[in-house]
Parts: structure tokens; C-alpha cells; sequence
């Protein structure tokens, strides 16, 4: 007890605001002179202790600490935190992991790898559907539908500014304003017109940008087939969607040469120039059909070819040798056959098709 006294009565002759002449120049060196030389004494933030630990300070690095940072340790350097408590250790607790796995962790790990597998799965299976042709149409319709909304926008707020300025300057010049016109029906009539000749306009720009593409498109194949019975057919096939035509243009070659061999009936051409078998009253040689027109011709197999293509997303030759085919090649030839099929029609599908 007395020596615990003696040590509370020292202590609290160390304090600075209770000596005064620790206040003045020589008062540290007395101080320091007062104590015994062994003990270790911290000076700072405006008072003095003998009693603490070295790594709290956070004001130098022991060499057990610089040990830890040679084994590549961060040390805990952070002070004035808000629970007061300090571990005086390094901060590597997250550099160890538990030596048995955590079945909940793991069962994450499998449930996102299944997600990872099912979203690389759905992204091919979309990319895949875009085919060149497809993204052909699809930038053609988004052009069309650009357009016409453009063309509405122009018509409804530009052309209505427009129509109203040359009323207003007719009544003007003849010296009455129309009061027995209400505001309301002016506005509307004028409107109704407008978007009118917006829509005739919208329709006819359609129109003339479709023709000019059949107009190409006919000459594409005039070119190619100059020559051949089919070229009379021309302007029947070029009104067709283009993926159609190229293969009406594609398989006639293969099937009849263009028309140069086909199915007669009664010494006549059946225009039958695609190998076409459907059941009808007129049947040509070979069992195959024989057709009223060359139109009749044209339209009825550009209609079967449009249903598989739009329906069975047969869209290349490679899909579309079921016409040749049908569900067993083995019975028309097999695979070497079909292989030589789908390489003819190709070679003239392709020119047509982009």
C-alpha cells in the first residue's frame, strides 16, 4: 500500500500544469533530471506517460512490426477510431481462408455457373438467328419506318405552320378575318388535310422506293437468265420477296436447265421449270404438275417456297434440300446427290440473295 502511495504521489508531480517550473526552458531538463534514468517516458500531444505500449503510439515501427512487413504483412497504422480499440496486430486476417469449404459458398459458385452458362447459351442462340439476309431486311424496314415517321412529324408541324400562314394571308387580302369560322374548326380541317397528304406521300415514297428495288431486282435477273424459256417469267419472279426469287432463280437452273428441260403435256410446256409435284387436274410427264400460265407457274411455287422459308426457316440451300430431298435422301440419289444439289443452287442463290 505504501509503495502504491509513493507511486500515485510521483506520478501526479509529473503532470505540467501542476509544476509550474516545468513551464519554463530548463523545466523538461529538471524533470527528466528528477526521474530515474531507466524508466521510458512518451512525450507527446501535449502530455507526458510512463506507462504504454510502444505500437500504440503509431508514431514509429518496432522491429517486430518491420519483421512483418519484410513477410509482406500491412500493418494496422490507422488511429482515432471511433470504438477506441486497436488490435496492435497486422491486418492480414483476410489473407487465410478456412481449411473446410462453406457448402452454402460452394452451392453459390455452382448456381452462378449455371447462370454464366445459361446467359452464353441464350446470347449464340440470338446471334445465330441473325443471318446477313436477315439483318439486310430488318435495316431496310427500320429505314422505311424512320422515314415515314419523319415524314409525319414534317407534314403535321411544318406543313400545318404553312397552310395557316397562306390562309391568314388570302384573308387578309380580301379584307375580312372569317369570324363565322371558329378557331377550332379551322384548326381541325386543316390538320385532317395535312396529315392526308402526309400519309398519300408516305404511301407513294414506299411504293416508288419498292418498285425501284423490283426494278433492280428484275434486271439482275434478266441479266443472268438472257436466253432461257424463264426469262419470260422475269417479271413475275422480281415481284417477290428477294430470298424467293432467288431460289426460284436457283433451283430452276438445277431442276430444267431454266426451262430447256421440262414436263410436256400433249407436246406442250407444263412451265414447270422447279420440279414441282402438287395434285392437280392437268398432270405433266414424270408425275410432275402442269400449270394454267406462266404466272399461274410462278406464283403457285413462289407460294410454297414463302411458306417454308417464312414457316420452317428454310432459308438457305443447305436447309431447302428437303425439295429435292423430301424427308429421306437416301431414296433420290443420297448424300452425294444432295450435296451436288445444294452446290448448284447455291452457286446462283447467293448472287441474288444478299
Amino acid at each position: 500500500m505504501d509503495l502504491a502511495k509513493k507511486r500515485k504521489e510521483q506520478s501526479s508531480r509529473w503532470n505540467f500544469k501542476s509544476h509550474a517550473d516545468l513551464q519554463g526552458p530548463d523545466g523538461f531538463a529538471d524533470f527528466c533530471l528528477k526521474i530515474r534514468r531507466n524508466r521510458a517516458v512518451l512525450v507527446s500531444k501535449g502530455r507526458i506517460t510512463d506507462s504504454f505500449y510502444t505500437e500504440d503510439s503509431k508514431l514509429y515501427i518496432t522491429p517486430r512490426e518491420a519483421r512483418l512487413i519484410g513477410r509482406g504483412s500491412e500493418l494496422d497504422r490507422k488511429t482515432g477510431k471511433w470504438d477506441s480499440l486497436s488490435a496492435r496486430i497486422v491486418r492480414n486476417y483476410s489473407r487465410y481462408s478456412p481449411e473446410q469449404g462453406s457448402a452454402l459458398f460452394e452451392q453459390f459458385k455452382k448456381r452462378y455457373a449455371y447462370l454464366q452458362e445459361d446467359m452464353a447459351d441464350a446470347s449464340r442462340s440470338v446471334v445465330g438467328q441473325l443471318t446477313v439476309v436477315r439483318l439486310w431486311n430488318l435495316s431496310i424496314v427500320g429505314a422505311i419506318l424512320f422515314g415515314m415517321f419523319s415524314m409525319t412529324m414534317i407534314y403535321r408541324y411544318l406543313g400545318q405552320g404553312a397552310e395557316a400562314e397562306e390562309v391568314a394571308a388570302k384573308a387578309g387580302a380580301a379584307g375580312e378575318v372569317g369570324i363565322e369560322r371558329s378557331i377550332g374548326s379551322f384548326e381541325m380541317g386543316d390538320v385532317r388535310v395535312v396529315e392526308d397528304e402526309g400519309e398519300r406521300y408516305t404511301r407513294h415514297f414506299i411504293e416508288d422506293m419498292g418498285d425501284s428495288k423490283k426494278e433492280d431486282l428484275e434486271k439482275e435477273i434478266r441479266a443472268m437468265v438472257k436466253g432461257y424459256p424463264i426469262e419470260e417469267m422475269v417479271p413475275y419472279i422480281a415481284k417477290k420477296d428477294r430470298i424467293v426469287a432467288a431460289f426460284l432463280i436457283g433451283i430452276a437452273k438445277k431442276e430444267s436447265n431454266w426451262g430447256k428441260r421440262v414436263p410436256v403435256l400433249n407436246g406442250q410446256d407444263c412451265y414447270n421449270y422447279w420440279g414441282y409435284r402438287g395434285i392437280r387436274k392437268l398432270m405433266g410427264t414424270g408425275g410432275h404438275t402442269c400449270f394454267n400460265s406462266r404466272k399461274d407457274a410462278v406464283d403457285t411455287v413462289a407460294k410454297r417456297l414463302q411458306y417454308l422459308v417464312e414457316n420452317k426457316e428454310l432459308d438457305t440451300p443447305e436447309k431447302m434440300v428437303i425439295w429435292k430431298c423430301g424427308s429421306d435422301c437416301s431414296v433420290t440419289g443420297g448424300q452425294a446427290a444432295a450435296n451436288k444439289w445444294i452446290s448448284d443452287v447455291n452457286g446462283y442463290f447467293k448472287k441474288l440473295s444478299y
